[in-house]
């Protein structure tokens, strides 16, 4: 089985890497772009290419694990989960507007009748965390925090996604700590059921580093959704209670300040944030 997740992850960060310039293309002729923090208008939403890239390694996956029948639902609604909410930020990357920003105006506006793109992403987000949590919950309580922390990880990508790379930086370092736990615990098909969208991901990212492109909510949704998974597969009752309250106070942090702002007021958060940017 090893030597198919690495055929898999290979065939994956190539996919991520050569194909990356094909959908640049396809969509700066589909004028489907945006202004980047410089306010030059570069493709978005090309972090689609993460769920549309990773399909027929997770086909093939499926077919080399497919006497694992005890997780085949999990994962099942677990992909099902990624797909669906990557598919709801492409309707808010192509058809949504920026004159209702955050939680409060969005919902603010759906209380008075008109439905937002960012609305319809954050029902659809929540209902996605739901689906899986019913997959991954013991019982009432922890159903509850691990919707509220993986609708709010799929939330906290599109915060950060506003500079080139930081996403996918931030990614990285935290499938990196929770692989690391669940890699200790020995859960490796946890790890392994990943593999096909980090291989995507990595291949795409050089291309968001420099700039060339944007993910857009198709790909932060993906991201955020993977890390808010783990996290609830990985952590116990305890430490998710620890991260959903600090995932809170970003969250009402972000309402008002600029996460943008203290990562550029903070040298080592800078020093980070501008690795590896042109």
């Amino acid at each position: 089985m090893l030597s198919i997740h690495v055929i898999i992850f290979c065939i994956t960060v190539a996919a991520g890497y050569f194909l990356t310039p094909f959908f640049i293309e396809l969509f700066s002729k589909g004028r489907a772009l945006a202004k980047n923090f410089r306010g030059e208008s570069v493709p978005q939403g090309i972090g689609i290419i993460f769920v549309l890239c990773s399909l027929p390694c997770y086909v093939l996956y499926m077919l080399f694990s497919k006497s694992e029948t005890a997780i085949s639902l999990d994962f099942l609604a677990i992909l099902m989960a990624v797909f669906t909410v990557s598919f709801a930020g492409f309707i808010d990357d192509m058809l949504g507007t920026r004159d209702t920003l955050g939680f409060k105006g969005h919902f603010k506006a759906l209380f008075l009748g008109k439905l937002t793109t960012g609305a319809l992403k954050a029902i659809v987000g929540f209902l996605a965390a739901l689906t899986v949590s019913l997959f991954l919950s013991p019982n009432i309580r922890e159903l509850a925090v691990n919707v509220l922390v993986i609708a709010l990880s799929t939330n906290l990508l599109n915060l950060l996604d506003l500079r080139p790379g930081r996403a996918v930086k931030f990614y990285i370092f935290s499938l990196l700590v929770l692989g690391l736990g669940e890699a200790l615990a020995g859960n490796f098909v946890n790890l392994t059921f990943f593999i096909p969208l980090v291989g995507v991901v990595l291949g795409y990212f050089p291309f968001d580093l420099k700039a060339r492109c944007m993910m857009g909510d198709a790909g932060s949704n993906v991201l955020g959704i993977t890390v808010g998974i783990l996290a609830a597969m990985h952590l116990d009752f305890y430490e998710k209670i620890v991260l959903l309250v600090f995932l809170l106070l970003i969250h009402l942090f972000a309402e008002k300040y600029s996460l943008s702002d203290v990562i550029e007021h903070n040298r080592f958060l800078r020093y980070i944030d501008r690795l590896g940017r042109s």
